[in-house]
């Protein structure tokens, strides 16, 4: 008997990873990927460069997704020696929000001429800043009428989330916005590529766009009273909505071609890239936290109740396990902090020595910072280098480094960087169990929690909790994998069987880090200095803020 697979699509900022999962054994049977030509678009548009793009915008280019879909896909079979009929489901993640606006037909608006020159005719990626004064308004707004979905978000909205970016796009280009017919998530215009229907995935619009499924969407008059001038945006938000783990389609004869795969194998409704990583490390039960752990930080939490808790930004019913509440925090720059110090502050000698020991920098950096007895600890910092998500939700928030003298060496500042990383980290896990939601199981993912066995253990012993670090370096993809999975029998959908796909298929763990409890007092008492020191730089950036104003 041939083995069967699902395919699990994993669309992140700068490219598209596949995997290839045996559904019997829960083996990752292969691994492609795809690095999108034009990656993020942050200066100016592909129009020959003719027009530039505001410093506080991220774009990318609709066809770069197509194309590694088409590519991921047929490399997966053709490389790996697998025959079109042994895939018997496909499941997706994306990172969140990625908005992107297309026509009756599902073409994204920028690959239709005369819009290649409008930069909100394509797609707004998550970190995608353009929005700022949008969320504001929202925020005033629904404080002001008492909107009782704005507790659900930690009473702040971020600029990231999907309705900011489409009132922007309604506001800044009334043509595009005429032109649209309806504002999706890419994952959900991907499904639409792939099965001819235009569905929504419930669980992206709980978590992006403060859809709840007894509710809908926020009411027309709380839009109407941030502009009486315009529609409530929600009017461009169509398609069926599709609940978590359900089969959103079937592959069409067109989509088959282009993937080289055979028609009707059953698409899964497409998550959030970070709650993929839950299912994919099969987080499955009650007080469970999923940390994942890349260019940003995404913490996700298992629950039975789904009260607001403010700062944590989203919390919806069946975010990423089926019966339960999925609550998300989050740190702005954790992987692309590290990058950037080393990329920009790093001195030719420690490059040079990193090369002669045949190691990369960072794990040269770590290894130094090892030999710095904790008790010799000078530095302290702020994790805030790209803004503050969980708790404080202030996008316009910037790092900080105190303690420098003339003999500060490298290896001190990378040791303070990846300190402030982890206190981040307590602050929203501290942030959860004020709320009553104490962490029973931490699980961690993504690249850093592989790379960085430093940090790993760092997490721990500045947390009080055991980290154990998934196998898969794909937690997000496999987990696309396992709603593929869920989907392939094409018998009768339910939350029991889906739980058992998750707890069958979910990653092995392969390392885990216990607390060193010896280093206990004095994590305490920096972590004390360390909310201070947000306590502080907090407040001083609101007075110059006040002052500006």
């Amino acid at each position: 008997m041939k083995k069967q697979y699902s395919i699990g699509l994993d669309y992140g900022t700068l490219s598209v990873r596949g995997v290839l999962l045996d559904i019997d054994t829960g083996e990752e049977a292969a691994v492609e990927s795809y690095e999108y030509p034009h990656g993020v678009l942050s200066r100016c548009l592909p129009d020959d460069n003719k027009t530039r793009i505001p410093s506080e915008y991220a774009l990318a280019v609709p066809q770069d997704y197509l194309e590694g879909l088409g590519v991921v896909v047929r490399n997966l079979l053709k490389n790996h020696g697998v025959k079109p009929e042994q895939i018997k489901g496909i499941g997706m993640d994306v990172t969140s929000a990625t908005v992107i606006p297309v026509d009756k037909h599902g073409t994204a608006l920028s690959m239709i001429p005369g819009f290649e020159s409008r930069p909100h005719s394509y797609i707004k990626l998550w970190k995608h800043h353009g929005a700022k004064e949008y969320a504001e308004r929202m925020e005033q707004t629904a404080g002001s009428r008492g909107e009782d979905w704005l507790s659900l978000v930690g009473g702040k909205i971020s600029c990231e989330m999907f309705i900011p970016k489409t009132l922007e796009t309604q506001e800044q280009d009334p043509e595009v916005y005429r032109r649209c017919h309806t504002f999706l998530e890419v994952g959900d215009w991907l499904t639409w590529y792939m099965t001819g229907e235009c569905t929504r995935s419930a669980s992206m619009a709980g978590c992006n766009s403060y859809y709840r499924r007894s509710v809908g969407y926020p009411a027309d008059e709380y839009f109407q009273a941030m502009n009486p001038a315009l529609e409530p945006v929600t009017r461009k938000y169509k398609g069926t909505f599709v609940a978590l783990g359900k089969r959103a389609g079937y592959l069409t004869r067109e989509a088959a071609v282009i993937m080289g795969l055979n028609p009707g194998v059953p698409v899964a409704s497409p998550m959030v890239d970070s709650h993929a990583s839950v299912v994919g490390a099969g987080a499955d039960q009650v007080g469970d936290m999923t940390a994942v752990m890349g260019t940003s930080a995404c913490y996700l939490m298992n629950s039975h109740t789904g009260e607001g808790i403010p700062g944590i930004y989203s919390s919806v019913y069946e975010a990423h396990i089926p019966d339960m509440f999925g609550y998300e925090g989050g740190q702005s720059c954790v992987g692309e902090c590290l990058d950037w110090y080393v990329k920009n502050c790093m001195p030719a000698a420690y490059e040079k020595a990193a090369r002669e020991e045949g190691v990369n920098i960072h794990t040269y950096l770590q290894n130094k910072v090892k030999d710095i007895p904790l008790k010799e600890w000078k530095l302290l910092a702020l994790d805030w280098w790209n803004g503050v998500r969980s708790p404080l939700m202030r996008p316009e928030l910037t790092g900080v480094i105190t303690g420098f003298t003339i003999h500060t060496r490298p290896e001190e500042i990378y040791g303070a960087l990846l300190e402030s990383l982890c206190f981040g980290a307590r602050v929203i896990i501290d942030t959860f169990y004020e709320a009553g939601h104490p962490v029973e199981r931490l699980f961690a993912t993504g690249g850093i929690s592989g790379k960085s066995p430093l940090m790993m253990q760092m997490l721990a012993d500045i947390c009080g909790v055991e980290i154990r670090v998934c196998q898969s370096r794909l937690a997000s993809a496999r987990g696309g994998a396992i709603m593929g999975a869920a989907v392939s029998d094409r018998t009768e959908q339910n939350s029991r069987a889906l739980k058992d796909w998750i707890h069958k298929l979910g990653s092995p763990v392969e390392a885990v880090y216990y607390p060193d409890y010896q280093k206990r007092d004095i994590y305490e008492e920096r972590y004390r200095k360390y909310r201070r020191l947000t306590e502080i730089f907090g407040s001083a950036v609101s007075g110059i803020q006040e002052e500006k104003g």
